[in-house]
């Protein structure tokens, strides 16, 4: 684990050790497809995009990759340049690790995105940046003013050469303090709880640091208070990361398996058949079985004041049909933010099987029992879900959607 007393420069170091010392590459096609600024920035840098054409003829870019860095990956999160990532998943048993790493990459960096607005707003109504304000109205800082990338940095540098890095070590130290001495957590989460606040207080906004290095003593502890407790309030939120990590798995488990006894619904003992990795490997080779694509969906631009961020996780189940069956799902998904065309996941669940137009998820325990887990959790932290299953036209294939606001 991170040491508490170590300055943000040096937790930012180890991070980037413990980074090489892992696989840190999602090892599973992936296609990632960028939006509008995303797409600009990269032809701009010289760089060859693939496009990519939805159902109904829309021109995507973006790129076809067999193996994805995800620190990469992050970064085009932090910038805003992503529109949605799409994974192809053959055999679940062999890339659940990658899966769930990645559902988790998304939910911190929007964790991350959602904080620093949170942030921002109080900087914003700080003494110091409304004096500022009165006093340059035509440098006026606020909520949709850019300015110059790396100019508060910059003036803090020319000012009082090394504060920056005395600002990050005070601020990533006062968010520790200020942990609730109840928040007990197993090693492996107080790890990676200690490496978001390192890397959240290292990529937070210069002009927060310029606010605290020009404030008044009461005026910058107010402001450190403000700061903490935002942060807090997602620390505590870090159980609905993992149950989405553990449903959506689950989801992509069950579909498969379903994909696979109906495609061997002749055969003889069907259990037994797929208990056996190798055999079940086999069998998803000489029928060309194609398993799932989870397709997680990012905003388009980021909330301010009090909107909020609006994303989705979709697993289409490709047993049946291909890549016609899985746009045209896609499509369904990208227009349908009430679902009111699909059928709500818990009632699927609860319905009989007999009563079930496609019954596909065959063990559907799991998944029913993390739905409402993952329910609850969002309930007592006003997170808001949505959540549908939807019948493709041929009645072969489904995709189910999980919709998160926060």
């Amino acid at each position: 684990m991170i040491g508490i007393e170590e300055p943000v420069t040096t937790v930012y170091e180890n991070l980037k050790k413990q980074n090489r010392q892992r696989d840190m590459f999602l090892c599973i096609p992936s296609r990632i497809i960028l939006n509008e600024k995303g797409s600009s920035f990269f032809i701009a840098h010289g760089k060859a995009l693939h496009c990519f054409e939805t159902a109904d003829g829309e021109r995507q870019f973006g790129f076809h990759l067999e193996k994805t860095g995800f620190s990469w990956l992050k970064k085009l999160i932090l910038n805003n340049y992503l529109k949605k990532i799409e994974i192809q998943i053959r055999d679940i048993s062999t890339c659940r690790i990658y899966l769930e790493d990645t559902i988790k990459l998304v939910f911190f960096s929007m964790f991350r995105h959602r904080i620093n607005a949170s942030i921002l707003n109080s900087v914003y109504e700080s003494p110091l940046v409304r004096t500022w304000n009165r006093v340059n109205p035509k440098k006026s800082i606020g909520s949709g003013m850019k300015l110059p990338e790396g100019s508060f940095e910059e003036l803090l540098n020319s000012r009082a050469p090394g504060r920056l890095g005395e600002l990050k070590t005070m601020l990533r130290d006062k968010i520790v303090e200020n942990i609730p001495s109840s928040f007990a957590r197993p090693q492996e989460d107080l790890k990676d709880l200690h490496n978001f606040i390192g890397e959240l207080v290292f990529r937070i906004n210069p002009l927060v640091f310029f606010v605290l290095a020009g404030s008044d003593k009461e005026d910058a502890r107010f402001l450190i208070q403000n700061i903490s407790r935002e942060v807090i309030e997602y620390i505590r939120r870090f159980d609905i990361v993992n149950l989405a990590a553990l449903l959506t798995i689950e989801l992509v488990a069950a579909a498969e398996r379903s994909a696979l006894v109906r495609l061997l619904e002749y055969t003889g003992n069907i259990t037994e058949l797929l208990k056996d990795p190798d055999t079940r490997k086999s069998i998803m080779k000489k029928k060309r079985f194609r398993g799932s694509t989870v397709v997680v969906s990012l905003p388009g631009e980021m909330p301010r004041e009090n909107r909020r961020f609006r994303f989705r996780i979709s697993v289409h189940n490709d047993g049946a049909d291909a890549e016609t069956e899985r746009r045209l799902m896609e499509n369904f998904t990208e227009r349908s933010f009430s679902f009111k065309a699909g059928k709500d996941l818990e009632e699927f669940f609860k319905t009989p099987p007999s009563r079930r137009e496609n019954d596909v998820y065959e063990n559907r325990g799991l998944c029913f029992y993390h739905l409402n887990a993952l329910q609850d959790q969002c309930r007592k932290n006003k997170i808001l879900l949505d959540t549908a299953i939807k019948n493709s036209p041929s009645g072969k294939s489904v995709v189910t959607t999980l919709w998160f606001g926060f």
